[in-house]
């Protein structure tokens, strides 16, 4: 799992023993950030890609790196006709995809993508319709043995209920913070829910929005929960053999 510091944006790269899967790449200019990132590990193919919702600080640059890479298939949140966006970054995306021949799904909550026999990813949201992108944020839980990770775009609020509401499993060893720790997301409710270990922030520094909230930041410590931030630890990587974690940090430092 590794969390790759795209400044103030989300790029997710899961690497299993079969298949790999990019969620977001962040905003344009980190397209050879993540381009190069992947390389590095000697990965020429994604399976998967999810646009978690279509802001640019999240698939600004993800049809650069769908260009670069063969890739099977292209996940984006089901939107209602009035919310699909015509900006330039989710246009070039889908065409990106369409050039690659990869198979473009608009999903809701309740899909299940297997990746090997002991691991699998949950698509738990969106489970409803909303007047604001971030709450269509494709919200999804990987499995892999003892250990899973929740990974939750920039939900908030509202949709953070919804999620909890409609049942689904949302425990989870290590949380990708909502919204880069915005206050308008990690409500109480939420997070006594997903009872996270770790909770990983992806965050650039300085940012004009005051990500992290001073209070949500608090709000995890008070759930005991390890916190680890891009801005601070750079690129962030948890391995998983399916009972243990081990967290490696770009920048050698350990939790905030």
């Amino acid at each position: 799992m590794h969390f790759i510091d795209v400044g103030q944006g989300d790029s997710t790269l899961i690497v299993t023993e079969k298949k790999v899967v990019l969620i977001d790449s962040g905003e344009t200019e980190y397209g050879n950030t993540v381009i190069e990132y992947i390389e590095k590990l000697g990965i020429s193919k994604l399976d998967i890609v999810i646009g978690s919702h279509p802001h640019s600080d999240h698939i600004g640059s993800l049809s650069q790196v769908v260009d670069k890479f063969d890739v099977d298939r292209l996940i984006l949140p089901k939107m209602t006709k009035d919310m699909i966006p015509d900006t330039v970054c989710y246009t070039n995306l889908i065409r990106s995809a369409d050039k690659k021949k990869a198979k473009v799904s608009f999903v809701r909550g309740g899909e299940e993508l297997v990746l090997s026999d002991d691991c699998r990813i949950d698509i738990l949201a969106p489970v409803s319709d909303y007047d604001d992108l971030n709450n269509y944020s494709v919200v999804c839980k990987l499995i892999h043995g003892e250990n899973s990770f929740l990974f939750t775009g920039d939900i908030e609020t509202s949709a953070e209920y919804d999620v909890v509401e409609g049942g689904a499993d949302l425990s989870a060893n290590v949380l990708k913070v909502p919204h880069h720790g915005s206050a308008t997301s990690s409500s109480y409710k939420f997070l006594k829910t997903v009872r996270p270990t770790y909770a990983v922030i992806s965050v650039g520094s300085p940012n004009d929005y005051g990500h992290p909230n001073k209070a949500v930041f608090e709000r995890y410590k008070e759930f005991e929960c390890k916190r680890y931030r891009t801005d601070v630890n750079g690129d962030i990587v948890f391995k998983s053999d399916g009972v243990k974690l081990i967290i490696e940090t770009e920048n050698k430092n350990s939790h905030v």
